[in-house]
């Protein structure tokens, strides 16, 4: 049976038609019990009216190939629409295969008119010949003078020497190459769709049968004259590797290759070990030596003993070349001198092994199997290279053993591939169908992964298994569908499994439902039926981040704004989906807790624009509030590894931006091209970009889970999700990594795949890598503290001069701008940012107060012309203080106001008088 794929199950890009699938050249044996029914699969030239074809039940088409050895998808096109090629090699091509597979850009020269030299008139095929740019003809490489060693690189074109002449002379238009091939693009397209579309309804009428494969590859890597060998190959080829582009032509040394005359010349005896001169020896020399050969070998397990039989033969080649008997070889020195070990004796064959180690080898070895470092360990009387080499005579031993066991008779066994879909009849579980939600089926097949439940009613697993369609359909359909689901082409009908306790259960849910819907018994054949039958749909809600329909339990729908997601990817547990929700933003307009506007704080001012393809920019509406009282979408937050949540089984309260390091505020977005915002890496390369960026770019964005063993289950978090136990991390892949293959046993997990607990993947990994450390033991403010202080540099008291008793003024201080008499700090009035007309006290001079006194004597304050304090050296005496100069005081809250209304930065002078209550 030939392969055909659906486009969804090779690539990430979702397709909308189920009626599409991709051609394989690949194929495969099955019992005949596993053929499911009859399906017709058309190439979409050979369809007249496509849409009536996708009409019919069990009609499918296709236009494209996957390789599954280069991972890449080829366009399929008709052998008869191919003209540039002689004609007969397109004869043969023709009569031998209906399409040929060609990659999209060879489309164009293949449905061109036959291409001829304008030199030697021979046909000009792609790889061999150049195209004019000016005059449209075309030439062989090796016609032109002089002639071309290679064609010209990609976005330069080539022009002949006629032509040149012209254009030097102004005789002719030049016409750039981007604008004719696309235009050549749009008329050979155009051509050949009219012209299949003409022959469409004759091809269905006629339909002809191929021995083997109907295509075969004629692409950029292929030659033409190939296509006359009935062996040659049909598959898909890639471009060859050898070349100097691929292999070092390292440089010859001025000295020459062989430097030091010393060392010996390869393929001399000095370097060769004879092994083996049977091939000189005479005929009667062979014989007595193979009698010998039966002597020594005696034992049967020597028989087939590689390392034995070697030396054998070695130590026969050694007597005859030494001209000694071939009877005085003898094998009772277990050492010999091998050539390449300095004279010293070695064994050439490895010390019997004991019962002991044979017994605990096998068992090592079915508990390791290859890996032998393991069983090393185990045996500590062998070496590694003993190990190896026992190895390899204990595999070859086996398939001796299985050699000589009698065959096998081989049984018929008839299998249906619908006893491994369909729960069993004593299933006595009460089913729910992942899609249209109905309790009431025949039978139930068992779903997919990623649905809320694991089995799916009669209806919707035969449209899943027929057109992968996983979406609810109104009961109209399902009267259509259940009427023909057992009637396609000679398909079992699957057997009923419902006990009689749930046939019993889902009666009286139907009879309270037609009680309470209260439908008289003369109503119409459909509506009966439907609520007979108990198939009424509940409401469903699509997800704006993976548009898969779910139940109103696992996907919230916001109350104010309408916005969807699943639970688990916004932080909603399951005892808050049951009431009304509303989103974050929605209900912070509400509670006004932090900042009205939503804008994320990592996110640039512009961001790049959405491409084609992309997924939808609804879920850049699930944003988070922060610590500082603003915002950060959960993408950001989930792809930034600094950032935590203080609750994170709610994502609420993101924390730790302050401990974002500088450089990803600095480093150049390679989407939008910005440096504003904060940036992320790729998994696989360099390339950096904001998270918003590549999500409108169309970027992979998922959850690595990376299998860990039991024994280092201790050293890592690890998590279980899909009854696998490993380690999770978020990852961003760019355009040229998102479709690379993941080694290791690595997995990817979109952000709504969903467990068999019901939780998705970025609700795990959230839960488990995401909380803040002491949540519960320390408050958020401190922890807040914590981090600001690993950021901000902590203020230097050194700089602080140290005061003399004179400099310290003991007053009575009032702010003149709001009469208080206290303040942490007083300031001066001297500075020019103060409006001193908004006073409403007079100042009090220090003169008014008895006990105040001007420093006299030696202990006088002398100031410097820089302002920096200079004090005698008797500095024990009291300080006697007399009136001064009247001073203005302002309080530090009024200074700070005034500052602040002018929009001037605060500026600390540490030489400037200091004033202290």
């Amino acid at each position: 049976m030939a392969w055909f794929y659906r486009p969804h199950d090779v690539q990430d890009k979702g397709v909308g038609d189920h009626r599409l699938l991709l051609a394989a050249l690949f194929s495969e044996i099955v019992p005949f019990s596993h053929v499911r029914g009859k399906c017709i699969v058309r190439h979409r030239d050979k369809i007249a009216d496509l849409n009536a074809y996708k009409k019919k039940d069990d009609r499918f088409y296709f236009h494209q190939l996957f390789d599954p050895f280069t991972k890449d998808q080829y366009e399929v096109i008709l052998s008869t629409e191919i003209h540039n090629l002689p004609a007969h090699i397109k004869d043969v091509l023709v009569s031998r295969y209906e399409f040929v597979v060609c990659e999209r850009e060879a489309i164009p020269d293949l449905q061109d008119n036959l291409r001829l030299c304008e030199t030697c008139g021979d046909w000009c095929p792609g790889p061999e010949s150049v195209m004019c740019e000016l005059c449209k003809r075309h030439y062989h490489m090796e016609c032109v003078n002089p002639p071309l060693l290679s064609k010209p690189s990609r976005g330069y074109g080539w022009s002949c020497a006629s032509c040149n002449n012209k254009r030097e002379n102004k005789d002719l238009e030049v016409v750039t190459s981007k604008s004719r091939q696309g235009k050549d693009l749009a008329i050979v397209a155009a051509k050949a769709r009219a012209k299949a579309r003409a022959n469409a309804k004759l091809d269905e009428e006629n339909e002809r049968f191929w021995k083997g494969w109907s295509f075969r590859y004629f692409g950029q890597y292929t030659v033409a004259e190939d296509t006359l060998d009935p062996d040659d190959m049909i598959y898909v080829r890639a471009p060859t590797r050898i070349g100097p582009k691929f292999q070092v032509i390292p440089a010859p040394t001025p000295e020459g290759p062989r430097t030091d005359p010393d060392l010996p010349v390869r393929g001399d005896d000095s370097t060769v070990e004879i092994m083996s001169t049977f091939v000189h020896m005479s005929e009667e020399d062979c014989e007595k030596a193979e009698r010998r050969k039966n002597v020594l070998t005696a034992r049967r397990d020597l028989l087939h003993n590689v390392d034995w039989l070697e030396e054998v033969v070695r130590r026969f080649s050694e007597a005859w070349l030494k001209k000694q008997s071939i009877y005085s070889v003898n094998m009772r020195k277990p050492l010999c001198v091998r050539a390449f070990s300095d004279g010293k004796e070695v064994r050439y064959r490895d010390r019997d092994w004991s019962e002991v180690e044979d017994s605990i080898f096998d068992e090592s070895v079915r508990k390791h199997h290859s890996e032998l470092r393991h069983v090393r360990a185990d045996i500590k009387t062998r070496t590694m290279p003993e190990i190896v080499r026992h190895f390899g005579h204990w595999k070859a031993q086996q398939l001796l053993f299985k050699s000589l066991d009698p065959p096998e008779v081989p049984k018929t066994v008839v299998t249906n591939d619908d006893n491994t879909s369909i729960y069993g009849r004593n299933d006595r579980r009460v089913f729910t169908c992942a899609v249209c939600r109905t309790k009431e089926s025949e039978s139930w097949w068992k779903a997919p992964r990623n649905l809320f439940t694991n089995s799916m009613c009669d209806e919707c697993g035969i449209l899943w298994r027929k057109y992968a369609i996983k979406s609810a359909r109104n009961d109209r359909e399902k009267e259509v569908v259940s009427s023909k689901v057992h009637s396609h082409y000679g398909t079992p009908e699957p057997p009923t499994t419902r006990s009689g306790a749930a046939n019993a259960k889902a009666a009286s849910y139907a009879a309270e439902r037609q009680k309470r819907e209260g439908t008289p018994a003369a109503g119409p054949a459909n509506k009966k039926l439907r609520l007979a039958s108990g198939t009424s749909t509940p409401l469903r809600l699509v997800c704006s981040l993976c548009r898969k329909s779910g139940s109103q339990g696992s996907i919230v729908k916001c109350g104010a704004c309408g916005f969807t997601i699943h639970a688990g990817c916004v932080g909603v547990p399951p005892e808050d989906t049951t009431t009304a929700w509303l989103c974050e933003i929605c209900s912070n307009e509400q509670t006004q807790e932090s900042n009205l506007d939503p804008r994320c704080a990592l996110c640039p001012p512009q961001p790049a624009d959405r491409k084609k393809g992309a997924k939808d920019a609804s879920f850049l509406r699930a944003a988070k509030p922060t610590e500082f009282r603003g915002w950060v979408h959960i993408l950001c937050s989930t792809y930034n590894n600094q950032l935590e949540y203080t609750d994170a089984r709610r994502m609420r309260l993101v924390e730790g931006i302050v401990s974002i390091p500088k450089r990803n505020y600095t480093q150049r977005c390679s989407c939008c091209n910005g440096a504003d915002g904060c940036v992320s890496q790729c998994e696989q390369c360099l390339t950096m970009f904001h998270p918003v960026c590549a999500w409108n770019h169309g970027f992979k964005f998922g959850i690595e889970f990376a299998p860990v063993k039991p024994s280092q289950r201790k050293d890592f978090p690890t998590v279980e999700f899909r009854g696998e136990v490993g380690v999770m991390s978020a990852v961003i892949l760019c355009d040229n990594h998102g479709g690379a293959p993941l080694g290791n046993g690595k997995k990817i997990y979109e952000l709504c795949d969903v467990d068999e607990r019901g939780r998705t993947a970025l609700q795990v990994f959230t839960e488990t890598y995401k909380q803040a450390q002491n949540s519960e033991s320390t408050y958020g403010l401190l922890r807040k503290a914590r981090r600001l202080d690993e950021v901000v540099p902590a203020p230097r008291f050194d700089a602080v001069p140290s005061l003399h008793p004179s400099q310290v003024q003991l007053l009575e201080n009032q702010c003149v701008f709001c009469s208080t008499d206290s303040s942490p700090f007083w300031w001066s009035t001297d500075s020019p940012h103060l409006d001193m007309s908004r006073a409403v006290l007079k100042p009090k001079t220090l003169g008014d107060r008895g006990d105040m006194q001007q420093p006299q004597g030696d202990n006088q304050v002398a100031h410097s012309p820089q302002g920096d304090i200079t004090m005698n050296d008797a500095s024990d005496s009291p300080v006697k203080l007399e009136s001064v100069e009247k001073i203005l005081k302002v309080c530090h809250t009024c200074y700070f106001e005034q500052l602040k209304a002018k929009s001037i930065p605060v500026v600390v002078d540490l030489t400037a008088q200091i004033i202290v209550s």
